[in-house]
């Protein structure tokens, strides 16, 4: 889940909310703990203030000498500590826990600040390790000039305020991840039909489903996503049923009139054999009939690969390519070039047509090529690998990758080439669930790269 490499909606729906609570959440604990801290130094500066009030009556009651050697007198003072010191800084009267603790604070500062009262903190002389708030004021005491000082502890304030801190910076990141996951669980369930649509669409694209997705959400939003996808589905299935129809009737259309014009030529061609600027007339026009009728015959197998069903057979890739190789060697009459195959592969579809897309890639190398074509051929985890590698000069910029246009002949065209050679290899290869790669070699050369789904 809290791997960044992870970019999931719900991921980054997840992250958000949890940095979102962690700033939200943190200022304002921040702002409360400031807030109420401060409220608590108020509430204990008032109660030493009450009781420095009160401590005139106090010290009346208590019979204070302030005659010098008289020892000081011990107020009880449950609750905070007290100390009278004379203006020559004499302890005459003090609490029992500053019993042996000399004057807290200088007289002179706190006559300085009179008719006012004196408050400072200063390290607790009690030596517990807290700050102490001492308020001092000057008192008359039956005549006598008087400084009284009441301190408390900040000990327990600032206990409050660690405690409140420590759950701030360990509650609200701990607060911030269970929010966080939460809305990941949230958001990963809200979004498991697109996961399912997304997994229906992908076997639909790879032909193993048929073009509707037929999942079914429990939600209104998510439904009607589904449908609006069915329904695009649809009209694309009947855009490719009726270009593969019309693809599928304009060639059957074209190859009658062909093979008619082409007999008709033939019959011209004897006739005129005794002229020889009409004898190569009527060879360069047959020429250009059997190009066309080629070019149908392209069209026509293209359109079939499209919308066809590829059988599911177990198909020998090294034998395959041996006769997809010698019916080259055959058509092009190229004796010279020395293609070898080597290795062994396996996978399940239909022979007749892979064999036609062998045929197309080998011939491309074949025509191109200077001297050698090689085909190696090899199996690794779950994966045929074919590689048809040549010595020509490689492929232009623009046919390179899985991409291939059509009627594009680039490097050699063979003659007759109709340029839908690996468009229609590369369609059937896709009808096999594989993917065909066209790079050039760094050393010089073209590489046809087939991988297909092995058999075993």
């Amino acid at each position: 889940m809290f791997r960044r490499a992870t970019r999931t909606l719900s991921m980054r729906f997840a992250w958000r909310a949890a940095a979102t609570t962690f700033l939200i959440v943190g200022a304002v604990g921040g702002a409360s703990i400031a807030f109420w801290h401060g409220e608590l130094q108020d509430a204990l500066e008032a109660g030493v203030a009450d009781h420095l009030r009160a401590l005139e009556v106090e010290l009346d009651l208590a019979g204070i000498d302030p005659v010098a050697g008289a020892p000081p007198v011990v107020l009880p003072t449950p609750e905070r500590f007290v100390q009278v010191v004379t203006p020559a800084g004499r302890v005459v009267a003090t609490s029992f826990e500053l019993a042996s603790v000399g004057p807290l604070l200088p007289p002179a500062d706190v006559l300085a600040a009179a008719p006012g009262d004196y408050v400072v903190d200063i390290d607790d002389p009690r030596g517990n390790g807290h700050r102490t708030l001492l308020m001092a004021r000057r008192m008359n005491v039956d005549g006598e000039d008087l400084i009284g000082i009441v301190g408390a502890s900040l000990g327990p304030a600032a206990a409050a305020r660690s405690t409140a801190l420590w759950i701030l910076f360990v509650g609200v990141p701990l607060l911030g991840l269970v929010i966080g996951y939460g809305v990941w669980l949230a958001v990963t369930y809200a979004l498991r039909p697109v996961s399912s649509l997304a997994t229906r669409a992908d076997a639909v694209a790879k032909g193993s489903a048929p073009w509707k997705l037929d999942v079914e959400p429990d939600t209104v939003e998510m439904s009607a996503l589904a449908h609006s996808l069915d329904a695009l589905l649809e009209h694309l299935r009947q855009t490719f049923e009726s270009e593969r129809r019309f693809l599928d009737d304009a060639s059957h259309e074209l190859r009658t009139p062909i093979a008619v014009a082409r007999g008709e030529l033939d019959l011209l061609r004897q006739e005129v054999a005794d002229a020889p600027g009409a004898a190569a007339a009527v060879a360069s026009s047959i020429e250009e009939l059997d190009h066309l009728d080629r070019l149908a015959a392209d069209l026509l197998m293209l359109a079939r690969v499209r919308g066809s069903q590829v059988p599911a057979a177990r198909c020998d890739l090294a034998g395959i390519l041996r006769r997809a190789t010698g019916t080259v060697m055959r058509e092009s009459d190229q004796r010279r070039v020395n293609v070898r195959v080597r290795g062994t592969a396996s996978t399940i579809g239909d022979e007749n047509s892979l064999e036609r897309a062998f045929r197309n890639i080998v011939a491309n190398a074949v025509a191109s090529c200077h001297d050698e074509v090689e085909v190696s051929l090899s199996e690794t985890d779950g994966e045929a690998s074919i590689v048809i590698a040549d010595d020509g000069p490689g492929f232009p910029a623009e046919m390179t990758g899985s991409l291939f246009p059509r009627f594009a002949t680039g490097r050699g065209r063979r003659a007759g080439g109709t340029g839908l050679g690996l468009a229609i290899a590369s369609a059937i290869i896709a009808a096999h669930a594989g993917d065909l790669i066209a790079e050039n070699r760094a050393g010089g050369g073209a590489r046809v790269t087939v991988r297909l789904p092995s058999a075993s």
